[in-house]
């Protein structure tokens, strides 16, 4: 393989090139358009028209050639030229409801299996935030709207709520502009142990504000200014890195484009956006952008509301000789989550998350003028935020006792009173740098088998400078502290997040794009490479490929494999010590009037993660794509394997600690001896890397070729998954009886198997003369089951001294000698009864004097699907009837 290899790279290669020029005009006003981005789609040489809308771009292949041509506010195309063409006049559309063709679905034509989200499609579902708009992908469901939680998404996958969806989530990639969204520095938890979902930290009403560990919060990001949306469900070019679910890559293009203002109201939420691209001269543009959003969980009241305020700034400018192409990004945001105190209920959590920061990028592309590169891209980011998180909570209880003590031993306790108020706050300052090098080089055979050659280097750090978990000893939260005399509980302390280190990773990759064209329209397409990756000192190699082959203009088969890997989080790396605070005595010692005395002994355990690894991923698939008088249609199978994802787990930990009699007489302060030492044999918490999964499946996406005497576009998706989540995580469970000498039974963690079959179809009736568009998008599911076993019987158990005793097979279901250790909680199995269908409407009118309106409604039929549970009748969770409408105007 090496020396095939060796010899489609080397083996008679010459640096022949062709030369294409041409001119680009609006279609509209037949006028020159300038700064036009002019890309071949099968090498990375590209260039930008002149004032005068004329380019020059040379090629180092003669045969099949294709050009791409795009700038803000134009419908984005593809070009072919005929063999022996050397030059080219092309029209760009604007891209309203005025064009012959609108697409409104995530485009299949393409390579391997990404999808395609243009404008269109952003606009179809009336998107506030980057979640509304992936919904619409095979295998996902529109979800009731709310913007009061964080959302994020897991791709070709069927695990639900378990921690393997939390991995998941969180090996999610989002990049923009080259540039990825990290949330590795996020430390906004109040109880970090928890490894892969968020928790109820700092939420309310099952509604969860923050998202540690568990991936990109999505309402962060606003669609005002994104022009494409790409996924990449199956395998990613070896440029990505530091991923293991998916990878969305999304673009925001630069150019002169008028005012945009738009309103936008649903529900109890409103969004207002402001947009404009300034032309200088031919070879510099400016692009800002204003996004203003309010959220209510609840238009009757405002307790809890979601605010989100962003800004963008841009700057692309180029050389006089189209060799230089540099764009410079800022944007700015503050979100609030804010939940208000609730008249009704005075035990009821106020929470305040907010979130302030900024991020500046660089995206430099450099044609230098020598036979050796092609082309030369820098891309450079940064990241800061500042976050803080604030719960406050009325506690009614028996008098408590707390220490903020950090040493090991027996320490005064605070006595705190039975009413208080407990308040615990969370700041985080979470800063990341990311920088990218990358070279390009293509060459071409006499075969003319054409390579594309692509040599990259990158790093990026992780770190956070807030002050981290804080409390103090009148503001605990009641879980924190002891009320029972001897009781051992997990303690409180704060936490310094300048205590953790700096993460870094580096990594570096080799690809080579390979196009052949043999006879008879039959056309080969790899993309292979392997990227070295080194996250913090976890080195590994991950081999990646793509490839597909046209058997002709009807047949085209596709394949793919490919490993990657994602970093464990600063929020479980640096967890903290574990404090276990005990009472010494009989617990608070008191005298009416006189004294309230109590000591605390405090047990020390380590509490950071540092030989966490990251997780890792295995994906493959095949496809078919078959191209027919009446339909396009794309199927996908794919297997993907993750290891290593991050759960929780328990560990027997055994302690000398000292021994001591508390000594009362009367009205005198009670005072305590040390008699002598005692072993303590207790449970702690880690993170490790004991999650599994498996996903199975296969996804197909159908668009049918337009009617035209209907104007009406068809298109259909479907995705069937099997998911198949294993933990090697060991479970302790407490024996009901306690003089037993099994003090713990010892069960292994039981794989969860769901299943999900859904189906999507979207009707579009569209009339270009008058701008209208009409689309009703219908979801189906088909099949969803979940079994989620449980181990009955115990393998073994752990005695007084948290020492392990293998059952033997015979005797686990002995109930007599193991009845108080054995669990009565069975396993469930749930199984969709009649299948659920739900159905959306967008009405859009586009006028010709820049007005144009919207309406958008979820479940607009208000279907409300039962099904018997308990003896109870239960609705499904289908989306609910929502519906809003958008104004927008351009000048």
């Amino acid at each position: 393989m090496r020396y095939i290899i060796i010899f489609l790279l080397f083996t008679q290669t010459i640096f022949s090139q062709k030369t294409i020029s041409g001119t680009i005009l609006s279609k509209e006003t037949s006028t020159s358009l300038s700064g036009v981005f002019v890309r071949d789609t099968k090498t990375e040489n590209w260039t930008i028209s002149d004032k005068d809308g004329n380019f020059t771009i040379t090629l180092p292949y003669f045969q099949d050639i294709e050009l791409n041509f795009s700038i803000l506010g134009k419908k984005e195309i593809n070009q072919s030229l005929k063999d022996g063409q050397n030059s080219i006049t092309v029209y760009l559309e604007d891209n309203t409801l005025h064009l012959k063709e609108v697409m409104v679905t995530a485009n299949k034509e393409r390579k391997y299996s990404e999808l395609t989200l243009g404008t269109n499609a952003i606009n179809n579902v009336q998107a506030f935030s980057l979640d509304d708009v992936l919904q619409q992908l095979p295998g996902q469901k529109t979800a009731d709207f709310t913007l009061n939680e964080y959302k994020n998404i897991v791709f070709r996958t069927a695990s639900d709520g378990n921690s393997s969806k939390g991995s998941k989530a969180f090996g999610t990639s989002f990049v923009i502009n080259d540039i990825p969204i990290s949330n590795n520095e996020n430390m906004q938890a109040l109880s970090p142990n928890t490894p892969t979902l968020a928790g109820n930290d700092y939420g309310i009403r099952n509604k969860v504000f923050n998202n540690p560990n568990v991936g990109v919060d999505l309402r962060e990001i606003p669609t005002n200014t994104i022009e494409e949306i790409k996924v990449i469900q199956g395998i990613p070019s070896a440029k990505y890195g530091d991923l293991t679910s998916g990878l969305v890559l999304i673009t925001t293009k630069v150019g002169n484009s008028p005012y945009r203002v738009s309103a936008s109201i649903r529900d109890a939420t409103s969004e207002l956006n402001l947009t404009k691209g300034i032309k200088l001269d031919s070879r510099n543009s400016m692009n800002f952008g204003i996004n203003y959003l309010d959220s209510k969980a609840d238009p009757r009241d405002n307790l809890l509301n979601y605010q989100r305020v962003s800004g963008s700034f841009a700057w692309k400018t180029t050389d006089k000789l189209s060799k230089i192409k540099n764009t410079l990004n800022l944007s700015v945001r503050s979100n609030l989550d804010d939940a208000k105190h609730d008249p009704d209920n005075i035990t009821a959590d106020v929470v305040k998350n907010e979130k302030q920061g900024f991020s500046i990028s660089n995206n430099l592309m450099w044609k230098p003028s020598n036979i050796w590169l092609d082309g030369i891209n820098i891309n450079s980011g940064f990241s800061y935020d500042r976050q803080f998180s604030r719960k406050e909570r009325w506690i009614n209880r028996s008098l408590t006792a707390a220490t903020d003590s950090k040493e090991e031993g027996i320490h005064e306790a605070f006595v705190i009173p039975s009413q208080y108020t407990s308040i615990s706050t969370v700041e985080g300052i979470p800063i990341s740098t990311f920088v990218n090098l990358e070279t390009t080089k293509t060459l071409t055979t006499t075969t003319n088998w054409v390579h594309s050659i692509s040599f990259g280097l990158s790093g990026r750090s992780s770190s956070n400078k807030g002050e981290g978990r804080k409390s103090s000893a009148t503001g605990l939260i009641n879980f924190y502290v002891l009320a029972e005399g001897g009781d051992s509980k997990l303690g409180y302390r704060d936490y310094d997040f300048n205590r953790t280190r700096t993460e870094t990773q580096f990594s570096g990759y080799l690809e080579d794009r390979v196009y052949k064209k043999f006879e008879k329209d039959k056309i080969l397409n790899i993309d292979y490479g392997i990227r070295y990756e080194n996250q913090s000192g976890n080195v590994s190699l991950q081999p990646r490929i793509n490839s597909s082959y046209s058997l002709n203009k009807t047949f085209r088969v596709r394949g793919g494999f490919g490993l990657s890997s994602k970093a464990p989080s600063l929020n479980q790396l640096y967890t903290g010590e574990r404090y276990l605070d005990r009472l010494l005595g009989s617990g608070i010692y008191s005298y009416p009037g006189v004294y309230q005395k109590a000591w605390i002994l405090t047990v020390v355990s380590p509490g950071d993660n540092l030989n966490l690894k990251p997780s890792k991923s295995l994906k493959t698939e095949g496809g078919i794509d078959i191209d027919l008088p009446f339909a396009n249609i794309n199927l996908t199978g794919y297997y993907n394997k993750l290891t290593n994802g991050f759960t929780g787990q328990q560990i027997p930990v055994s302690k000398e600690i000292p021994q001591a009699n508390v000594i009362t007489n009367g009205t005198e302060i009670p005072t305590y001896e040390i008699v002598g030492t005692a072993k303590l044999y207790y449970l702690t918490n880690s993170i490790q890397n004991n999650t599994n999964s498996e996903d199975m499946g296969i996804e197909t996406i159908i668009n049918f070729r337009k009617i035209k005497a209907l104007n009406l576009d068809v298109s259909m998706n479907a995705s069937y998954v099997k998911t198949n989540d294993n933990s090697k995580s060991i479970n302790y469970y407490a024996s009901t009886n306690l003089l037993s000498a099994e003090k713990y039974g010892v069960f292994p963690s039981m794989p969860t198997t769901n299943e999900n079959f859904t189906a999507s179809f979207n009707f579009s009736y569209h009339i270009p003369k008058a701008g209208l568009l009409l689309s009703l998008r219908s979801e189906h599911t088909i099949l969803r089951t979940s079994y989620i076993p449980t181990s009955e019987f115990p393998n073994g158990y752990l005695d007084a001294t948290l020492t392990y005793h293998e059952i033997p097979v015979e005797e686990r279901s002995d109930l007599q000698k193991y009845g108080h250790i054995i669990r009565t909680i069975k396993g469930t199995q749930t199984k969709l009864g009649d299948m659920l269908h739900n159905f959306h409407l967008r009405i859009s009118k586009d006028f010709l004097n820049g007005f144009s309106v919207s309406f958008y409604s979820t479940n607009f039929l208000n279907l409300k699907p039962y099904y018997d549970k308990d003896n109870l009748r239960t609705m499904y969770d289908i989306a609910n009837f929502s519906f809003g409408t958008r104004l927008n105007y351009q000048f």
